[in-house]
């Protein structure tokens, strides 16, 4: 079933420029700046196939700069930033257990009219470098709901201010560890998060 799921969504996003990346089940459409992608995530179960997807942009400087600082090589699907895509398009679920043909031709059918209608314009807002900054300075600062991943979105959002040339201060610094203070981060998170701002004005960023 999921091979199926594969082929059948796979000639909708060709025809939007996003073409799988082999040995992955994630389609990217590149950009000057990284990439926008689709990922199709999928969990077999006895009474049929859990799928789920997940909207994503890679900035490329951003995964370069922070996998330099923990001394690992780049992971090329390493994502700056995603989304289920129910949470941009509400109209749908979250999951969706396909068991069978008529299942499967619905769900590709939602997924696809999804896209048109919410996803792919949400992608393409965010290839935009400070689109994606203020996105995720709202995400973190402006969101009632504190994402799961606050940390590393605290990151990409410091280090994505200091590359479009914004004077950070040390004031700008501390709302930033005020917040992973705020949503509970483990000690050795905010202490990280000091190495990291030492180690982006070592690098001169």
């Amino acid at each position: 079933m999921k091979r199926k799921v594969i082929l059948n969504i796979e000639d909708f996003l060709n025809d939007f420029h996003y073409f799988k990346l082999k040995g992955y089940d994630v389609f990217q459409y590149p950009f000057q700046n990284g990439s926008k992608l689709i990922v199709i995530n999928s969990t077999p179960y006895e009474d049929g196939l859990m799928l789920e997807i997940q909207l994503a942009v890679r900035i490329d400087k951003l995964e370069e700069l922070i996998f330099n600082f923990y001394k690992q090589e780049t992971d090329k699907l390493s994502l700056s930033y995603y989304k289920n895509i129910a949470q941009i398009y509400s109209d749908m679920p979250k999951r969706y257990l396909i068991q069978n043909e008529i299942q499967l031709s619905r769900t590709i059918a939602e997924i696809e009219n999804a896209l048109v209608k919410k996803g792919f314009n949400w992608l393409d807002e965010l290839a935009n470098l400070n689109t994606f900054s203020s996105y995720l300075i709202e995400t973190i600062f402006k969101s009632t709901q504190k994402p799961t991943n606050i940390f590393k979105l605290c990151q990409r959002s410091y280090l994505m201010r200091l590359l479009l040339g914004e004077k950070i201060t040390d004031a700008i610094f501390y709302e930033y560890y005020e917040q992973l203070q705020l949503s509970k981060a483990p000690e050795h998170q905010l202490e990280e998060f000091i190495e990291f701002n030492k180690f982006l004005k070592a690098e001169s960023i």
